[in-house]
């Protein structure tokens, strides 16, 4: 077994020299001869193949890479210090029907990915994400700090944490996953996702770019096919023109790798601009490049073919304390080929869900190739739809080719509207005929799936509780528990938890939850920590849950907050004290709103205790500074002090120390001390209710 796994053929050799040739101009550090650097890289990736034969297969990490793998695929990100986080995508097994596209690269990124990469545009400055590098590939972007570098989370994603600007107050989370192709019908597509999160105090325009290496095995420049198109330069589609996904691979007939890029659901988030261009310019610019409409994707400088595919979403604001959401998909293509004179390959997604903002119409691309040995005459391709599926209107269900010339490859696209009832598993056929060739047709399943549901229940405190003048438990713990009750897959959910004006969120907790996708009756349990900010009534909040493809739900849940009392009161010491020792006792103020000022009288048994000093309390110490401030008149026979109090430079809610009264037991007894004449005045002036509580001290031998 291990030797088949490191067995090299001539197909791997070739894909050897064609690396070979990519990695010298595009790195900095490289020296030595042609032929001894192969070797070199050889034996590299030979060892590489034997570390991961021994990495246990569906997840690694530790070294110099972080990796998850299935029967498919295998995505892999960069663990060293330089260009960390840079990820890339190999198959293992590729498409299970053939062979030709086992280990094979779909991103370049052998042994360590550094080439792709994603920049986050922060108010006009440019963010390589993850760790900085001296090779081309955003070398000349800004970096930030990594928070937690890629590691395994829960054995399905690889996430990495960073946070960036110029106070690195905006965190971003890159997520990493193994996911099911819209094509394939199989878990052979990664799925690429950032979280942004604006953690700073004012609004951010956040934009975010990913540049995609791709690569399909050996070949580093074969066509972008894109609805109708073969796309072979510099072009680029904005909003208004994005496909669903676009494809690539070698050979209709004989195709070695097929790749396709998801561009628009399956959970993707739509960008605002794509552009396909040569990777030396796309590398060499960190969020503009040079581009050039028309222009071979010869890679910049040299001339070697090198496509690459970049994905732009805008900046746009980002309010204190949101997030948002990037996810593009990029993997293997499901495309069903019937060779011939006549080549025919049809693609189209394998399940359609009907609901909300589901597409209207899915596409059905057609490509055909002339794989016989003259020109085929009168090539026309035609669609037939069963009852449940039906074309746009205004199409045709018959397209003209005309002459197509031997080897060449044409395209089609159509658009198909769903009608059928979930759970229909409908068949449609293409087929493509030539006055001069045999006629050829391929038959395609698509399944018609009900649209996602959810429900979502919340759980928590019903009541809180007063414990020593504080509501208890404070911060208290709302759960969400969420569960895809329909019949498809929920994409982007997203938890949004909401609060009136009684409760608060407790400290660095975030309002939103990414949860990503959610299959049918697969559930998520959420939690958030809420704080009480007032008290005396029904504290309300809720949760709203959305996804891309279906209709919100909000559940809201009510909480019965006690009425915490404003109080004035003596703290003595809980056990007693010797006579002859000193000691203080504390006088606690709790529960005062947009408290100003205030002034109080103390009594005591002057013939069992003797007033020493008065010192301010804590309320009366507002951060660096010492507030306004009177210790009070001491009269020692009758045993009282007169106007203690203070006034602070701002209002404030209060809880804490008023005043710290220092006293010598002289005798042993029972003392009481007496709060009396308290006057406590809010911001208007106004004065507040506060209830006076006494105390006593005991003084023993």
């Amino acid at each position: 077994m291990l030797a088949a796994s490191i067995c090299l053929n001539s197909g791997d050799l070739a894909w050897f020299d064609n690396l070979l040739t990519k990695s010298r101009p595009r790195g900095r550090n490289c020296r030595g001869g042609r032929s001894g650097a192969k070797w070199a890289l050889i034996i590299l990736v030979f060892i590489f193949i034997l570390l991961d034969a021994f990495s246990g297969g569906a997840g690694a990490q530790g070294g110099e890479l972080v990796s998850l793998s299935n029967d498919y695929v295998r995505v892999f990100v960069n663990n060293t210090d330089d260009a960390t986080c840079r990820f890339a995508l190999d198959t293992t097994g590729g498409d299970p029907t053939k062979s030709e596209d086992d280990n094979k690269p779909l991103i370049y990124g052998r042994p360590v990915p550094w080439t792709s990469f994603t920049t986050i545009r922060i108010d006009g400055k440019d963010y390589c994400y993850g760790g900085a590098t001296k090779k081309r590939a955003g070398e000349k972007g800004l970096y930030g700090d990594m928070i937690s570098r890629p590691h395994i989370v829960d054995g399905k994603e690889i996430v990495s944490i960073c946070r960036l600007g110029d106070s690195k107050d905006i965190e971003a989370i890159q997520s990493l996953r193994i996911v099911r192709s819209s094509t394939t019908g199989l878990f052979d597509t990664a799925e690429i996702r950032y979280v942004v999160t604006n953690e700073g105090t004012s609004p951010r325009e956040i934009g975010v770019r990913i540049l995609l290496d791709t690569m399909l095995g050996a070949n580093d420049g074969a066509p972008f096919r894109v609805r109708g198109d073969a796309i072979i330069s510099d072009t680029a589609y904005t909003v208004s023109d994005i496909p669903e996904f676009w494809q690539a691979f070698d050979s209709l007939s004989a195709p070695s790798v097929t790749s396709q890029g998801t561009l628009s659901g399956q959970g993707a988030t739509p960008p605002d601009r794509v552009y396909l261009s040569n990777w030396g310019s796309l590398a060499d610019g960190v969020w503009d490049f040079d581009f050039s409409p028309g222009r071979e994707f010869i890679r910049k400088g040299e001339y070697e073919p090198d496509s690459a595919i970049a994905l732009f979403w805008d900046p746009k604001p980002l309010a204190p304390g949101e997030s948002r959401e990037y996810v593009t998909l990029y993997g293997l293509g499901g495309i069903s080929i019937s060779p011939g004179d006549l080549s025919l390959g049809v693609s189209s997604p394998a399940e359609v869900a009907v609901g909300k903002d589901q597409p209207k119409t899915f596409p059905v691309v057609c490509y055909v190739e002339n794989s016989g040995k003259g020109d085929a005459i009168g090539t026309r391709v035609s669609i037939t739809l069963p009852e449940g599926l039906s074309l746009k209107s205004g199409q045709s269900p018959v397209r003209d080719l005309g002459i197509l010339k031997v080897g060449e490859l044409s395209q089609v696209v159509w658009d198909v509207v769903p009608k059928g009832r979930p759970g229909e598993t409908l068949s449609y056929s293409v087929r493509v005929e030539a006055e001069n060739a045999e006629p050829n047709q391929v038959t395609r399943e698509v399944r018609i799936l009900e649209a996602p549901k959810f429900q979502v229940t919340l759980s928590g405190p019903r009541e809180l509780s007063i414990v020593d003048q504080r509501l208890s438990p404070d911060p208290f713990k709302i759960y969400a528990t969420i569960k895809n009750v329909g019949g498809s897959t929920a994409y982007g959910v997203q938890a949004r938890m909401s609060w009136g004006a009684l409760l608060g969120p407790a400290p660095h907790e975030k309002a939103s939850r990414f949860l990503g996708p959610l299959d049918p009756q697969q559930s998520y349990k959420v939690v958030w920590q809420l704080e009480p900010r007032d008290s005396g009534s029904f504290a309300e909040c809720g949760v709203k849950v959305e996804a891309y493809n279906t209709e919100g739900v909000f559940m809201d849940y009510r909480i019965a907050v006690p009425r915490l009392e404003p109080r004035i009161e003596v703290m003595p010491p809980e056990n007693p004290v010797k006579a002859g020792s000193f000691f203080p006792v504390y006088i606690r103020i709790t529960n005062v709103k947009n408290f100003l000022k205030g002034t109080l009288d103390i009594a005591y048994d002057p013939d069992i205790l003797q007033m020493i000093s008065v010192s301010r309390g804590t309320v009366f110490v507002e951060g660096d500074k010492l507030s306004e401030w009177r210790g009070g008149t001491i009269s020692e026979v009758p045993g009282q002090v007169h106007a203690i109090g203070g006034r602070l430079s701002a209002p404030a809610d209060v809880f804490g120390t008023f005043a710290c009264i220092n006293f010598l037991a002289r005798t042993v007894g029972k003392a009481t001390i007496t709060i009396s004449n308290a006057r406590i005045l809010n911001a208007d002036g106004r004065e507040v209710p506060v209830r006076a509580i006494n105390g006593v001290v005991m003084v023993s031998k």
